[in-house]
């Protein structure tokens, strides 16, 4: 089986059986990573001990794109360091910004979700009460369509 077949087929699995997706109900951090343009969002709740993650979920408001993404990235940090985490969300936004615009709104709103729960459990340590933290993605999954009429 080539690379590209067995990602299409945990693509696949990921979108018809998505991990992690629900909420925990006693958090000890939530981020949300959300659309200001459509309001479509995602939330990302942790529960932390003693810097790893034992456990998170997450919920979208989006398409089936945002789904896979909060899967397979809730999928890949569980159970890992709280600084680990930070870094493979980072570098996936970072290798974000070669993707067409229109393309990279999905992946950001699950990263800054997570950078977004992350901010919440430093603000929580620090003192300041806020339920959950909010980051704005920088694009947009819209795009105007060119008129093919002509």
């Amino acid at each position: 089986m080539s690379d590209l077949e067995k990602l299409k087929d945990e693509y696949i699995d990921h979108m018809m059986n998505p991990r992690n997706y629900g909420k925990i109900e006693e958090y000890d951090a939530k981020g949300v990573g959300k659309n200001p343009l459509n309001n479509e969002l995602v939330e990302i709740y942790l529960k932390i001990n003693k810097d790893m993650i034992e456990d998170i979920k997450f919920q979208a408001v989006g398409c089936m794109s945002t789904v896979v993404g909060g899967s397979i990235f809730t999928d890949m940090v569980k159970k890992e360091s709280l600084k680990e985490a930070v870094f493979a969300a980072e570098d996936f936004l970072e290798k974000l910004k070669s993707a067409p615009p229109s393309e990279r709104a999905c992946g950001e709103m699950v990263a800054k979700a997570f950078l977004a729960s992350v901010e919440n459990l430093k603000n929580k340590k620090e003192g300041i009460d806020e339920m959950e933290h909010t980051l704005f993605i920088s694009e947009d999954c819209v795009t105007e369509l060119e008129n093919e009429t002509e």
